[in-house]
């Protein structure tokens, strides 16, 4: 546990802070799953027929075709345009190349063999001093472009653009693999080997589907012509974008060697829409990150400025400790949090949460204390002063199931005024109470208290909420709560999503109010 503490305050005294995994934080949601995000689930990519000449970079014989596309970073005329077909990132004679012209346009001409290569070939951008910039003038320093394999068949009229955008998708892809394979970019191998073409497009699915999400930009947005499209919010988005993935990768990389047996290490640096005054203030920079350990978790969520250098504010730290707990697990969060800018010093919470898998679905009670002591420096929330519960002030009960490709959650709230906070009286302090508590007792009144999307809660509640996420397709959300209005969300084909919201339960559907 002390190590833990030490490890926290090395990174607040460099700056470095880990960000709170999930963002939204506060008192609302300390109990959020603390499993580590899965990466989205790729569908199996479609294998181009091999052609009957060499697969490589070997010229070979028979007809030709033209890859088409643009360098943008601004449209740059006089940067070299090239396929890494077997994979070692680095320019070969034998691999075909062409020169971009003016607006950015290359022509690549390709043999049929690179063209069965092109799927799965890295392509890269040489961008040497001297080329020119059209929005800026000529390039005052070289650098280097690329787009990601496509891992599926490209059709000759396809146009490939090359961006910072691009660029750093595949960095961020291409760093978390050649670890532990590092030749997963050659041609050859990825054709041959289903695993590494599956493992390859799960990292690209993976950061592209983060993207989306976070943005609700399409991945044909983000691959677009901005320029010529004149589509400026997307562009503006686009390079703030580009900006984020850097230093997030580059913090990832930090944590990735400070934790080395870390099973999960996640970093988000982002800019603020505005979608909550609160918690994600238009034009404000964040960083949001996590690292999972064998036995729990720390994390933490800032404000950057707009260098992404320095902290500008903590807005909440978390870390959490799990042991068995009898027949269940035992987790303790301690988590100091503060989203007032205008607030000198942090509240400090200490929950614990008993939880249980039983005929398919997740049990958990959690106990909410009440730790009247604020402190100016978030870290001594995480530290001894804080390990020891007070006076329980909240308990509620969370369920987790999921049939098939639909999944079911619950979170039922009890403060001092409710029954079954009473009921529940002897469960606090419950490190080293396994012996004495059943928990066996305490599943029964969480399955009979109504936790099904149609049922209604039988029991007195604070408050109550309740999603179905149904992935049989494109996902579809449907949240309820004890108050507000339900809430649907839809996952379109492109990848982005929309909502609406509906007061009279579910009958019918109108935008959601800002």
């Amino acid at each position: 546990m002390a190590r833990w503490i030490r490890v926290g305050a090395a990174l607040s005294l460099t700056g470095a802070l880990v960000a709170c995994g999930g963002g939204g934080g506060g008192e609302g949601d300390r109990t959020a799953s603390t499993t580590p995000p899965t990466p989205t689930t790729p569908t199996t990519p479609t294998t181009p027929t091999p052609p009957a000449s060499a697969p490589g970079g070997n010229p070979g014989t028979g007809a030709r075709s033209v890859q088409t596309g643009k360098v943008i970073d601004g449209y740059v005329r006089g940067a070299t345009v090239w396929l890494d077909v077997n994979g070692n990132h680095q320019r070969d004679a034998d691999e075909p190349a062409a020169v971009s012209q003016a607006a950015g346009a290359y022509q690549l001409e390709l043999t049929e063999a690179q063209r069965a290569c092109l799927p799965y070939a890295t392509l890269y951008v040489d961008v040497p001093v001297g080329a020119v910039d059209e929005d800026s003038g000529p390039v005052q320093a070289a650098y280097q472009m690329a787009m990601a394999p496509r891992l599926q068949p490209l059709g000759e009229d396809q146009v490939l653009n090359v961006t910072p955008l691009t660029t750093a998708i595949w960095d961020q892809v291409r760093s978390r693999l050649t670890a532990s394979a590092p030749g997963l970019g050659s041609c050859d191998q990825l054709r041959q080997n289903q695993a590494l073409r599956e493992g390859l497009m799960q990292e690209i699915r993976s950061v592209m589907g983060d993207l989306v999400r976070r943005h609700n930009l399409s991945e044909a947005r983000i691959h677009a012509d901005f320029i010529q499209t004149q589509d400026a919010p997307s562009h503006a988005l686009a390079l703030d974008i580009v900006k984020g993935l850097k230093a997030g990768y580059a913090y990832q990389q930090q944590l990735q060697a400070r934790y080395p047996d870390a099973t999960f290490v996640r970093a988000e640096v982002y800019r603020g829409r505005g979608t909550h005054t609160v918690y994600d203030r238009a034009d404000r920079w964040y960083r949001n990150a996590s690292v999972w350990r064998p036995a729990g978790y720390v994390s933490e969520w800032v404000a950057l400025d707009d260098s992404l250098g320095q902290v500008r504010q903590v807005m909440s730290l978390r870390r959490e400790d799990r042991a068995p707990w009898g027949a269940a697990t035992l987790t303790t969060t301690r988590t100091a949090y503060n989203f007032d800018s205008n607030q000198a010093d942090y509240l400090c919470a200490l929950d614990e949460t008993v939880s249980q898998a039983q005929g398919g679905t997740s049990y958990a009670l959690a106990v909410v204390y009440d730790d009247p002591v604020r402190e100016a420096d978030p870290l001594a929330c995480l530290g001894e002063r804080h390990a020891t519960p007070g006076v329980p002030r909240q308990r509620h009960y969370d369920t987790h199931s999921t049939v098939g490709r639909v999944s079911h959650d619950a979170n039922l709230r009890f403060g001092s005024a409710q029954a079954e906070y009473q009921a529940l009286q002897d469960w606090h302090h419950l490190q080293g109470r396994s012996g004495e508590l059943d928990f066996g007792r305490v599943i029964q009144r969480i399955a009979a208290s109504g936790i099904g999307f149609d049922e209604a809660v039988r029991v007195d509640t604070d408050s109550w909420f309740k999603r179905v996420t149904d992935d049989t397709g494109l996902r579809v959300t449907l949240e309820k709560s004890s108050s507000g209005p339900w809430v649907r969300s839809r996952t379109l084909a492109d990848g982005t999503s929309t909502s609406e919201c509906s007061t009279d339960a579910g009958q019918t559907w109108a935008a959601c109010p800002r």
